[in-house]
């Protein structure tokens, strides 16, 4: 699945969509859950080729995800080891067609604000109930806000 942003393309791994789509809050019974995305780069494409589940101390309810930070940083370490680049953060929401909480952008904004990094955008990815792409929110992050993406015309 690839999304248009600007001058790039973003693509997902089939493995970060797998794990996306396994845990989409299918029921009444679903908690919230998330995690961070890492990406390789290649000239004008970004890959999302890691999406993880933040494990540590991380609290969730139906309607939120709190995340362990010290567990998320350890995470960055790790997988930049890996070659992988941090880029973003994804969670769940309980909503057929996603969309960013008053909460979300907050949260991403400071995350953007406050990280050391040398992206122009970082990303938001919120994973609704409906099937892919529609239940999927992608959204390029940077100090003026929170743009949601389009799909190219290059999917899978």
């Amino acid at each position: 699945m690839m999304y248009r942003f600007e001058d790039y393309l973003l693509e997902f791994s089939d493995e970060s969509l797998m794990l996306f789509e396994k845990h989409r809050q299918k029921s009444w019974f679903s908690y919230e859950i998330g995690g961070q995305l890492f990406a390789k780069f290649n000239a004008n494409v970004v890959r999302i080729e890691k999406a993880t589940i933040t494990k540590g101390k991380s609290r969730r309810s139906r309607f939120g995800f709190w995340p362990d930070r010290i567990a998320e940083n350890a995470d960055i370490q790790n997988l930049f080891n890996q070659d992988l680049h941090y880029v973003g953060d994804w969670h769940t929401h309980p909503e057929m067609h996603p969309s960013p909480s008053i909460t979300d952008k907050t949260k991403m904004l400071g995350i953007f604000r406050l990280s050391e990094h040398m992206l122009e955008n970082m990303l938001l990815v919120i994973v609704g109930i409906a099937p892919f792409p529609e239940g999927l929110f992608v959204g390029g992050v940077r100090l003026t806000g929170i743009k949601q993406l389009t799909t190219s015309y290059n999917n899978k």
